[in-house]
């Protein structure tokens, strides 16, 4: 081969090499599923779930839980890079949809989402579990019970009437950052029910528990079916004014995934229907209070129920 044929033929094969490294890189996972999830744990514990049942009946998947906060996995669903996650009929609701009222109704939220977000986003709300990780308003039982607090409004009337607040001796309220600016959020909160705190304390998510139970704070926000509820010695207080929304969880897909592997519907309706308010708190509790990895709770629960080998 002549010496001006060896450098042709270099220059070929290096203008080749990005495609070929590409198609390496990602050709032969192009039919692969993106599995994505927020960052708390009911989340990542979901996330899990789902890569396992959908690689355990043959579909290919990529793991992209544990991704960040409600905006930025719904950016990323949007823009193609997530294909499946789980979200909330509340937070598509209020958050994505924005719509301004609340619906307590699931069924009603859910049909409402499941259409709006198709109609807008081509996104698919498959079956939606019982599990309704509402956001709550948490005091620990041994200050509720001595208050008699066991509702929102009883907390406005005692803070309104100037009841002495628990330790740490003023009603403080600890939360996250999205909670405390959202629409379905705090500022709400406090109009409806018309009261205010004397502080809040902005905080990251999840730490707000362990604020309240150590006395750092005499209320906190949290999450319905986190299992450190009751571990903790915590209790929810009643929202009886009905001001959140339900937040049913369902698998959400982008629908040319869907159109590639229908199957995905049927394969996750009954893991739906087995997540109830119960199931999930369990199911946190073991990572949050024992100390499981999110991905070792998720294969001993499907392996429980037969879903996997």
């Amino acid at each position: 081969m002549s010496r001006r044929k060896v450098i042709w033929t270099a220059v070929f094969f290096l203008a080749l090499m990005p495609a070929m490294l590409a198609f390496g890189a990602y050709g032969a996972q192009a039919d692969e599923v993106v599995v994505g999830s927020k960052e708390f744990t009911e989340q990542i514990i979901l996330g899990q779930i789902t890569l396992m049942i959908l690689e355990e009946n043959g579909i290919p998947v990529r793991d992209e839980t544990n991704l960040g906060g409600t905006l930025v996995l719904r950016e990323s669903q949007e823009l193609g890079d997530v294909d499946i996650c789980w979200e909330y009929t509340g937070t598509a609701l209020i958050t994505h949809l924005g719509y301004a009222e609340a619906i307590t109704d699931p069924e009603e939220c859910y049909q409402v989402v499941k259409e709006e977000d198709y109609e807008r986003f081509n996104l698919v709300w498959l079956d939606y579990a019982p599990l309704n990780n509402t956001y709550t308003i948490m005091m620990r039982q041994a200050d509720a019970d001595e208050l008699g607090i066991v509702t929102i409004s009883d907390l406005a009337e005692a803070i309104n009437e100037g009841v002495e607040a628990p330790e740490p001796g003023n009603w403080s309220f600890a939360t996250d950052h999205e909670y405390s600016i959202r629409d379905d959020g705090y500022p709400g909160l406090t109009e409806l029910y018309g009261f205010h705190f004397d502080s809040v304390q902005i905080m990251d998510l999840g730490i707000t528990y362990a604020a309240l139970r150590d006395g750092n704070v005499a209320l906190a926000m949290g999450f319905a079916t986190d299992g450190r509820i009751d571990a903790f010695g915590l209790v929810n207080l009643v929202d009886d004014q009905y001001f959140h929304p339900v937040y049913n969880a369902a698998p959400v897909v982008r629908a040319e995934v869907l159109e590639q592997y229908p199957e995905i519907e049927d394969i996750l309706a009954p893991v739906a229907e087995l997540l109830d308010d119960e199931t999930m708190s369990g199911l946190n509790s073991k990572v949050d209070i024992e100390g499981y990895e999110p991905d070792e709770v998720a294969e001993m629960w499907l392996q429980e129920h037969g879903f996997i080998q």
